[in-house]
């Protein structure tokens, strides 16, 4: 009897072992994936002197945003559904491999559009990345850990996240631009190669419906060019519009297929529930005012503080920074709770970020530019765990993966509309007062700048009230019960 107990707790033990080696391995993954996410802010100036792209040309630069922003959208759904077919560690390895593909592609990219399709090649690997990590925790850990092992998958991507501007604006200054992604590749093999061992004999059954993924990928895609626009010479307002009535024929394509898949690429049912839906919106405008940071903070420092690019990434690690620590902050306090009232403060707090960012002129305090980021990295932080384990508990083992794609889908997507409207209608209005300006006024300059400085307000207000409706929503994502009550995450 005790050589069968001992047998026992070995194998248990042995198990134990392989989860914790398995989750540090998706932890570094999900890190690696991350840090290139936002170390584009500062390589993207030297990229732009490379190509040769002018000051009215601006706006084509953010194609390399948006280029990856549209490869995580393309990918995240079918990612997901693959992952759960196939085996979330064997496509989490997959990704890897596919991220480095891009990330060499990049590299060795000679012109622009080589390169921004190179960089949304690269997005598709790495936008499998967090929704499968996800799943692998849910699946992994058992009920009383999972909001901890979410909080630490959380906390891995934003510290990414926070090292990213400073990790690419060290190696371009060192040498060159071209080594941020050059040096993915020794990083992300191991990484790969390990979490394919570790993998174990996941068996998985099922069809991918590969329709549902074409209509989805092409809609999005759609939706991308509606949005972007050359701000000096707009489309007329009927092409715009004739293009969002071809995205909204293809959604409405698309559900009308997934009704009549007998497989679907989306968990509708899931998805419909009230508290998922609701944690899906929420976290899409969660992402529409995340972007406006990331994007707007390194801005303002580069064209109104007249500092270098560099000096606008170390500027917004003070967000990054503060994200980690609310990611594992919202972990355990939806635990203690309940993921509502978690959800609500988070966003409340990024709305306290932008009213901060209101205050933003051409002389900035060191108190002004990091409490307010500081604020809201922690809101941004806060928000992660409750809406993704608001969504996931309402989801069978089969289509956990896919349902965090859909979640992380929601907040990508929120990012690409912000993008889009920031280099498009925001810039668009910059040029319209700076049109008003006489070239050979004495005081030209102050008020070009002035122009910037009531641009940016405008957004960073308009991103305040995104938060607002953001944290409305959030209350209907419920009080998530069942993890409130399985006690803290340190627990058994």
């Amino acid at each position: 009897m005790s050589v069968v107990r001992g047998s026992a707790t070995t194998k248990h033990a042995s198990a134990t072992r392989r989860q914790r080696w398995l989750l540090f391995v998706v932890a570094a993954g999900v890190f690696v994936a991350a840090d290139d996410q936002t170390s584009i802010v500062t390589v993207l100036p030297p990229i732009v002197d490379e190509i040769g792209l002018t000051l009215d040309d601006f706006y084509r630069a953010s194609w390399v945003v948006n280029g990856y922003l549209l490869g995580y959208l393309v990918a995240l759904p079918i990612v997901g559904r693959i992952a759960d077919v196939f085996g979330h560690a064997r496509v989490f390895a997959a990704c890897l491999a596919l991220f480095m593909l891009g990330s060499a592609l990049v590299a060795l990219s000679p012109s622009f559009t080589p390169l921004v399709l190179a960089r949304a090649l690269q997005a598709v690997g790495g936008g499998g990345v967090v929704p499968v990590a996800m799943a692998i925790v849910v699946g992994e850990l058992p009920k009383e850990r999972r909001l901890m092992g979410l909080g630490a998958i959380a906390a891995a991507a934003e510290a990414g996240a926070l090292l990213g501007p400073l990790w690419g604006g060290g190696i371009t200054e060192l040498w060159g631009w071209r080594w941020v992604f050059w040096i993915n590749l020794p990083m992300t093999l191991p990484i790969a190669v390990l979490a394919y061992r570790l993998a174990g004999s996941e068996q998985r059954r099922g069809r991918i419906d590969w329709g549902g993924a074409a209509l989805l990928g092409l809609a999005l895609a759609v939706l991308t060019f509606a949005l972007v626009d050359d701000p000096n010479a707009p489309r007329p307002l009927a092409g715009t519009l004739a293009l969002l009535a071809v995205v909204g024929a293809l959604v409405a394509w698309f559900f009308v297929h997934e009704r009549r898949t007998p497989e679907p690429m989306a968990p509708l049912a899931a998805l419909a529930q009230p508290q998922v839906l609701a944690a899906n919106v929420a976290q899409f405008l969660v992402g529409g005012g995340l972007i406006v940071v990331l994007i707007g903070v390194p801005l303002f420092v580069n064209l109104v503080l007249v500092e270098d690019a560099l000096e606008g990434g170390l500027t917004l690690m003070r967000l990054t920074v503060a994200m980690p620590v609310g990611a594992v902050v919202g972990g355990w306090l939806a635990g203690r709770i309940g993921l509502r009232l978690t959800a609500v403060l988070g966003c409340a707090l990024a709305a306290v970020c932008f009213g901060g960012l209101q205050a933003w002129d051409g002389e900035l305090s060191e108190v002004l530019r990091s409490v307010p980021q500081l604020v809201g990295g922690v809101g941004f932080g806060l928000v992660i765990a409750p809406l993704t384990a608001a969504v996931l508990q309402h989801v069978d083992d089969d289509h956990r993966a896919a349902a965090s794609a859909w979640l992380t889908l929601s907040r990508v997507t929120g990012m690409l509309v912000g993008a889009a409207l920031l280099t498009s209608s925001g810039l668009g209005r910059f040029y319209a007062r700076a049109g008003t300006i006489e070239f050979n006024s004495p005081e030209f300059s102050a008020l070009v700048a002035e122009a910037q400085v009531e641009t940016f307000r405008e957004v960073f207000l308009a991103a305040l009230a995104v938060m607002l409706v953001a944290a409305a929503v959030a209350w209907f994502i419920g009080r998530g019960d069942r993890e409130a009550e399985s006690g803290p995450w340190w627990g058994a």
